[in-house]
């Protein structure tokens, strides 16, 4: 009970315009669950966070009520991880789809967590379960089964690891030294400049042209 008042007041200070009754009433609520975000530190532990939820477990979704961090754990990671983990326990629960009605601020955060503001779940399945709010946009996300939310991170990382070294196996980077047009006090004439561009390796056969740098150079150079 300690624990929900806590949560209650996080989720309070950070939706001041939302009635503190109703947040109370919805925490309480035998239809409604919690999870809760709990740091350890070394006097204890604190909660910092949470997000309270309704499961219909009949149609395979659950609508997000609240999901709210304290303003000083705000921007480390926290939120995505107890997003994280709350896909983890869904997915073990058979549910296949979370929605929510999110105000302006939190539409990036939600995108962020795979929230899509186009709904991909029929409609008749949540249309007159959930209630509708005026001020918010729907939005709603797909919890993939062969996905693990609690590592995706790590998953992710090591994906793009072996998208690099596989990227790097295709192709022999070799750093050619450029020319130095710069120099001061030296003129040199089309004839000269065109010998000069041609001993940069592959400039020609890229496609490289001496006419098209020519009026591309007095294109920038005109009034």
């Amino acid at each position: 009970m300690r624990a929900l008042i806590d949560l209650k007041n996080i989720i309070s200070k950070q939706l001041p315009k939302m009635p503190k009754e109703y947040i109370t009433r919805l925490i309480m609520d035998r239809n409604h669950e919690s999870l809760l975000l709990v740091k350890r530190e070394a006097v204890g532990r604190r909660i910092i966070g949470g997000v309270v939820y309704r499961p219909f477990e009949q149609n395979s979704f659950v609508e997000i009520a609240f999901l709210a961090i304290t303003s000083q754990e705000q921007v480390k990671g926290y939120g995505t991880r107890l997003m994280n983990k709350l896909k983890t326990h869904l997915q073990k629960c058979k549910i296949k789809y979370m929605l929510t009605y999110a105000d302006n601020n939190a539409i990036g955060y939600f995108k962020k967590q795979g929230f899509s503001t186009v709904p991909r779940m029929p409609k008749h399945l949540w249309f007159g379960y959930i209630k509708e709010y005026d001020s918010g946009t729907l939005m709603d996300c797909y919890l993939n089964p062969d996905i693990d939310y609690d590592n995706i991170s790590k998953d992710l990382k090591k994906q793009k690891a072996a998208l690099l070294g596989a990227i790097k196996k295709c192709y022999n980077l070799k750093r050619c030294r450029g020319l130095d047009l710069a120099r001061k006090e030296q003129k040199m004439e089309d004839d000269g400049l065109r010998a000069a561009f041609a001993e940069i390796p592959g400039l020609l056969e890229s496609g490289w042209d001496f006419e098209s740098y020519k009026k591309s150079m007095y294109a920038q150079c005109s009034p």
